[in-house]
């Protein structure tokens, strides 16, 4: 593995990264990001399957059946209810539902599917409404869910779901940007290949993180913007970098436990497309560390690469 400073994107991503495609005949430092969806809408089997699984807790509960709903989750599984009570395993959940049903033998449950999508060949999150009454003479309670699918032996099962109260304050575009907050501020790269310096800041509303970046190398100067949002339809962060030389890239953000990994696709000034895969590692509060690899341009692939960026401390006085 080798780092160096490519032509083409430099995930920027608040992040500062200048490596762009540099054996390439591309301008001079063509700077970008970002991409593909990570979480791939599911294949219509999959989708209709995961379906079936909502339908099915849906009829369980209005047939009273506990032991059925029960068998839906995984033995480890966690169920959370609106007030925060978490019930751990199938056996309390059973229990559960149980005791529910014998207090309220006529309870019955509607099922609103608003999201589903598939994260990974075997995991998936849907998200919705549940309306449940608990007896007919009464108003129903309508609240919002997340719940997590997991496949085991070619089958899905839950493996956590959760309640919010239906009064819940909705949550934000700058909510969902929270765990990328700490990008914001002075971030350096260099390498004998040159230097790449990103700030990243809020937007004056509060729902985007906008980076501006400058790539110095031996060729010259590269300039470039990057804009950071959410994007409710898909359920995930999204960026979309521009170089002021006309490339331009787009990419989709997957968080892991130490980081996070993007799906990049773009286009360079001369038309070629470019895609990349990126692994962003935190180190600490002031490094972290990205992995390039699967970067092709046009027709050709590119040699992987790796890069350590670091916060840029304060100006003296500043």
């Amino acid at each position: 593995m080798q780092t160096r400073t490519s032509l083409f994107s430099t995930l920027a991503v608040g992040m500062a990264v200048g490596w762009l495609l540099s054996h390439m005949t591309v301008s001079p430092v063509a700077h970008s990001q970002d991409a593909k969806p990570a979480a791939k809408p599911a294949p219509m089997d999959e989708l209709a399957a995961l379906k079936a699984s909502a339908a099915a807790f849906e009829t369980a509960f209005n047939a009273g059946d506990a032991k059925a709903i029960a068998a839906q989750f995984l033995e480890r599984a966690e169920a959370v209810d609106e007030d925060g009570n978490v019930l751990a395993g199938r056996e309390e959940i059973e229990a559960r539902f149980a005791n529910l049903f014998q207090e309220y033998p006529k309870a019955r449950i509607a099922v609103e599917l608003s999201s589903l999508r598939q994260l990974g060949p075997n995991v998936a999150v849907e998200e919705g409404f549940s309306t449940t009454t608990l007896d007919p003479a009464e108003p129903g309670s309508r609240s919002p869910y997340t719940l997590v699918h997991v496949r085991q032996n070619d089958k899905w099962l839950i493996a956590s779901v959760r309640d919010f109260p239906a009064d819940a304050p909705a949550v934000t575009a700058h909510d969902q940007l929270q765990s990328l907050a700490w990008l914001v501020g002075h971030w350096v790269d260099e390498s004998p290949e040159g230097r790449v310096e990103t700030t990243c800041q809020w937007s004056d509303d509060g729902n985007y993180l906008l980076q501006d970046y400058v790539v110095k190398s031996p060729r010259g100067e590269m300039r470039g913007t990057q804009r950071i949002g959410w994007d409710g339809m898909r359920q995930t962060i999204r960026s979309w970098a521009f170089d002021h030389n006309g490339s331009f890239t787009e990419g989709v953000w997957t968080p892991t436990d130490r980081g996070w990994i993007l799906k990049i696709d773009g286009v360079t000034p001369e038309g070629q497309g470019a895609s990349a895969t990126r692994v962003v590692t935190m180190l600490n509060s002031d490094a972290f560390q990205i992995d390039s690899s699967n970067v092709i341009v046009g027709h050709e692939l590119l040699p992987e690469s790796t890069v350590r960026v670091v916060r840029q401390p304060p100006q003296p006085g500043s």
